[in-house]
């Protein structure tokens, strides 16, 4: 047995939204455990509007590894769009990143070590042996200690802990005392004065530092599982070139779809919301959309930048589609109106009461050459008024076909 068993920690990352006496952080062991607004489940999570639901989610230990059951059908993992699916499981990686409800969720995985029982310890020893051993495990009695009537003393007590407390300080750095022996030397003060203290439990492993997360290798992975695909990097150094390059291949990304929606007003979402839920089309610069997107900006009420990203994309395509089906609607109906029978009836249209003028073909060119002159005038604008009624027409009826086939 190596002494260590595998502890998950979970951490909630906008702990605002939680509610009542919900936990910030909660481990869960071998055993699993949910996760949910039940007081059943190992770890309650409440929150304002009742997004989370009883046994959202369930953590499983599987073949060496732990992993994420989406029991609701509503839990969402790094970002994406769609939920896991209704009892469908993913393993879960350092550094994923899990949403919960309104909550965001960081995963951390550690070992925990495991420490023996007593009767294990005991067991390990000869029966005869026991009381000697329990001597030298003794602490040795201070010689200075106080009588007991000087414990009821509240000056003497706080002189005591003042010269326990400049022991410390004083201390050299490799002759300093271990924090347990530290803490040991100050409990006698602390019991004199008859405070009874809550012990907080102690969080094997800790909360994970910020560079457990941003170091070159976990941000590599993290980016890896966006991509979907898994690239190899021979070495640190071309490891950070890439994630360079793809920051400015966001950037270049971000800024171009930001320049699209200021320049085609056409590709604005054709459904009415009583609020503008996507960071790209809010008008701003490159610096705020980036910090809406992905830092400290974010909002509950916006979607997500792969989200975002991915509705303009969509409105751009569908830009594209009913364009073309506009252009070929208005350039059919620029045709109808130049056919030769609609000419035709619409010359008998011109002709005046009285008139002799035979409608013959030498008639019909002369008011054909009259129409054309007209119509290239400058009091004229026939063609571009024509296109324009019909083509806006057919691209808006196009767009709103395609945008409501969400």
């Amino acid at each position: 047995m190596n002494g260590f068993n595998q502890q998950l920690s979970l951490l909630v990352l906008n702990s605002e939204q939680l509610e009542g006496n919900s936990q910030v952080q909660y481990q869960f062991g071998q055993d699993g455990g949910t996760l949910g607004a039940s007081n059943e489940d190992s770890w309650r999570l409440k929150d304002r509007l009742g997004a989370v639901s009883p046994a959202h989610a369930r953590i499983e230990w599987l073949d060496g590894r732990f992993c994420l059951c989406d029991v609701s059908g509503q839990t969402f993992i790094n970002g994406s769009t769609s939920p896991i699916g209704p009892m469908r499981k993913v393993f879960l990686q350092q550094g994923d990143e899990l949403i919960v409800g309104p909550f965001r969720i960081g995963v951390h995985l550690g070992p925990v070590r495991v420490e023996p029982e007593l009767d294990q310890i005991l067991g390990n020893r000869q029966e005869n042996d026991i009381d000697d051993w329990f001597d030298r495990e003794k602490k040795p009695v201070r010689d200075n200690a106080a009588p007991p009537d000087m414990y009821n003393d509240p000056l003497w007590v706080l002189q005591q802990e003042r010269q326990s407390i400049a022991g410390l300080v004083n201390q050299e750095p490799d002759t300093a005392a271990s924090p347990l022996s530290q803490a040991s030397s100050l409990s006698a003060s602390e019991d004199a004065m008859d405070q009874k203290f809550i012990e907080l439990p102690t969080i094997q492993g800790g909360v994970p530092a910020l560079n457990d997360y941003t170091d070159g290798g976990t941000a590599l992975s993290a980016l890896m599982r966006g991509l979907g695909r898994h690239i190899q990097t021979p070495d640190t150094q071309q490891a950070d070139a890439m994630l360079e390059e793809m920051g400015k291949t966001v950037r270049a990304l971000v800024e171009g779809l930001l320049t699209l929606q200021q320049e085609q007003a056409a590709l604005a979402d054709k459904h009415l919301r009583p609020i503008e839920d996507n960071p790209l089309r809010l008008g701003l610069d490159y610096d705020e959309t980036l910090a809406l997107l992905f830092a400290e900006g974010k909002s509950p009420v916006h979607l997500s930048a792969p989200a975002a990203v991915a509705e303009v994309l969509r409105n751009v395509r569908i830009h594209h589609i009913a364009n073309q089906q506009a252009i070929g609607v208005a350039l059919e109906s620029i045709l109808q109106a130049f056919s030769p029978d609609v000419l035709l009836e619409r010359f008998g249209h011109y002709r005046r009461s009285g008139e002799a003028t035979q409608a013959d073909d030498s008639w019909v060119w002369s008011m054909y050459q009259h129409y054309f002159r007209e119509l290239t005038s400058i009091r004229q604008q026939g063609f571009q008024k024509l296109f324009q009624q019909v083509y806006s027409q057919a691209y808006d009826r196009a767009v709103r076909e395609r945008q409501g086939q969400r």
